[in-house]
C-alpha cells in the first residue's frame, strides 16, 4: 500500500492567533493536507473524532494523523494505524536530550541537534500509534538508524519502522510499517 503524507505550509493571517486559538488554527490547516491525503489515497473520510485520550478515531475503517508546527503541519491518512510528527530543528537545552533517549540509544549515532529531531519525531509518531503521549518516550526504543530517512524502533517488543524528511529545517517522522511512501509537498497551497 502507498500513503500519501501531505506536508503544507502555515499561510500566514493578519491577526495572529494565539493561545487555543492558534492551535485551532493549525488544526484547521493541518485537517485540510488531510483532505489532499485522503483524496490522493481514494479515501472518503466523514466527520474526525478523537477519543477520551485525545487519539484520532478511525473514520470508515481508515486511521488518520496530523502534527503541525507555527510554519508547517503534516497530515495522513491509513488503512492501518498510523502516526506522523513534525518538529522544527532549533536549539534545545542539553537536558532534554537524556529525556528522549537513553545512553545506549545515543550509542547508535553520535548525539547531535539532528539527531535528536529525528529520534524525538521517530518516537512521537510511534507514541501517536500506541496512543499513549511523550510519557512512553523511555518506553519507546531505537533500534537502529539503517540511513539518513528511517529509524527502527521497538516499543515492549513490537518492531516499528519509520520513514524521514528533511524540509526547510523541519524534520517529519511517519510510521511506514510495510508500506510505501510518497510524500506531497504543497509550498504554495492556498486555503
Amino acid at each position: 500500500m502507498t500513503l500519501f503524507p501531505v506536508v503544507m505550509p502555515v499561510i500566514e493571517v493578519e491577526h495572529k492567533p494565539c493561545g487555543k486559538e492558534k492551535v485551532d488554527y493549525l488544526s484547521r490547516i493541518a485537517r485540510e493536507a488531510l483532505k489532499l491525503s485522503a483524496e490522493k489515497s481514494g479515501v472518503t473520510l466523514g466527520k474526525l473524532l478523537k477519543d477520551e485520550r485525545g487519539a484520532p478515531c478511525p473514520v470508515n475503517g481508515n486511521y488518520w494523523a496530523i502534527s503541525h508546527k507555527p510554519e508547517y503541519v503534516v497530515a495522513v491518512v491509513s488503512r492501518d494505524k498510523v502516526g506522523i510528527d513534525i518538529e522544527e530543528i532549533k536549539p534545545r537545552p542539553e537536558s532534554l536530550f537524556a529525556r528522549v533517549a537513553s545512553d545506549e540509544e545515543w550509542e547508535i549515532k553520535e548525539k547531535s541537534r539532528d539527531i535528536f529531531f529525528r529520534y524525538w519525531t521517530a518516537k512521537e509518531a510511534i507514541l501517536k500509534v500506541i496512543g499513549i503521549g511523550i510519557s512512553g518516550l523511555k518506553t519507546c526504543r531505537i533500534i537502529s538508524v539503517p540511513d539518513e530517512n528511517h529509524i527502527a524502533l521497538d516499543y515492549n517488543g513490537q518492531f516499528f519502522l519509520v520513514e524521514q524528511l528533511r524540509y526547510k529545517n523541519h524534520i517529519v517522522s511517519i510510521l511506514k510499517g510495510g508500506n510505501q511512501i510518497e510524500w506531497i509537498i504543497l509550498e504554495d497551497f492556498k486555503p
